[in-house]
């Protein structure tokens, strides 16, 4: 792959600053203040910003700037359902071929995210809590499940800043239900590690502080 477009390393840049809850609630996003630090014209500027909008991220409000979208409680509860329904129809698929191998790489990254959880580093931990998802989704061999379900954690992502970072630097448990859904796995009992990965995403509606 050649190097990214301006337009490119703008809108990652942009878009980790939000994923990370760099920008406050309800922030403005100026185009001259990303003109002016990129060194860059208006024209990749705004490209990088309309492709935010078109994802969800941003809104545009004439003469004003692009401002943060907050996301409400309704839509909380609807991205665990839509999460639920990707990640254990994947887990049902991947239970077909996952192999001995899986389950080990499965093991590591869960031993990255208890390692995490003892520190209690809040960004991190999601970071780790997020590849341990991902990885197992990836297992049942679909590049649209894993696209939606990346889509779905960087929405994922910003509820956490958004609501639960407060909360989550106290206690966050993902590396214990992750071991068991490993561990009904290696049994064979794919219907207990559903109901278990479905308790794990279901914790973003648990300690609701909206």
């Amino acid at each position: 792959m050649g190097n990214p477009s301006i337009k490119e390393t703008i809108y990652a840049s942009v878009l980790k600053d939000i994923l990370d809850g760099a920008y406050p609630q309800d922030a403005v996003i100026n185009e001259k203040t990303l003109m002016e630090e990129f060194g860059v014209s208006k024209a990749p500027v705004r490209e990088a910003l309309v492709q935010l909008c078109s994802e969800g991220f941003i809104k545009n409000i004439p003469r004003f700037g692009y401002q943060l979208v907050s996301i409400t409680p309704s839509e909380i509860v609807e991205m665990v359902e839509y999460r639920k329904v990707i990640e254990l129809g994947a887990l049902e698929r991947a239970a077909e071929r996952i192999t001995k191998e899986d389950l080990e790489e499965l093991k590591a990254l869960n031993r990255q995210v208890e390692l995490v959880d003892k520190k209690h580093e809040v960004k991190l931990h999601w970071e780790m809590n997020q590849n341990f998802h991902k990885k197992l989704c990836s297992f049942c061999g679909n590049r649209y499940l894993d696209k939606a379900l990346d889509a779905s954690l960087k929405v994922c992502a910003r509820i956490s800043n958004q609501y639960y970072v407060k909360v989550w630097e106290h206690k966050h448990e993902g590396a214990y239900k992750h071991r068991l859904i490993v561990q009904a796995m290696e049994e064979g009992d794919i219907e207990r590690a559903k109901v278990i990965l479905a308790e794990d995403i279901e914790e973003l509606l648990k300690n609701r502080v909206w």
